[in-house]
């Protein structure tokens, strides 16, 4: 069945800041705990390798619909065994706190043993992304987003 999550969290530093953090999909497996990898293999194309069930892993390709650091980050998969699109959202509250608000889009899962591990992975989006925010959010209070540069790489 088609699911819809979301999620936000406020945070103590500059929209900016966070922006450049999160449009950096590397850094994705820092705060996000089924992420494994995230490569990028164009200017707006990223490969994703997810935990799955029984140490195997699931992979995917997505492609970048939207990276505006006064709007947000928007994506879609293109190709591989997990369907989903979404946005993340940066709005800032006051002068160096900001609101990240994020929405995840999955599509039903395919049939066979593909469809039940990604079923399994996508067991609790809910909790899931509500940890992912909390990690982030410790990321943040510990000042370790400096450095972060956003990933555009040249086709």
């Amino acid at each position: 069945m088609a699911q819809r999550v979301h999620d936000s969290i406020e945070v103590e530093a500059p929209a900016d800041d966070i922006f450049r953090y999160w449009s950096n999909f590397e850094n994705f497996p820092n705060f996000m705990s089924n992420v494994e990898e995230v490569r990028m293999s164009a200017r707006d194309t990223s490969h994703w390798r997810i935990k799955g069930p029984l140490g195997k892993s699931v992979e995917f390709d997505a492609k970048t619909t939207e990276m505006d650091p006064n709007r947000g980050i928007g994506w879609n998969t293109v190709d591989g065994e997990v369907m989903t699109s979404g946005e993340v959202r940066f709005e800032e509250t006051t002068p160096g706190r900001t609101q990240v608000d994020v929405t995840m889009n999955y599509a039903d899962p395919p049939g066979g043993a593909v469809g039940e591990a990604v079923a399994n992975i996508l067991s609790s989006p809910e909790r899931i992304l509500k940890e992912d925010l909390q990690n982030f959010a410790r990321i943040v209070e510990r000042g370790e987003l400096g450095g972060s540069e956003a990933q555009t790489p040249s086709r």
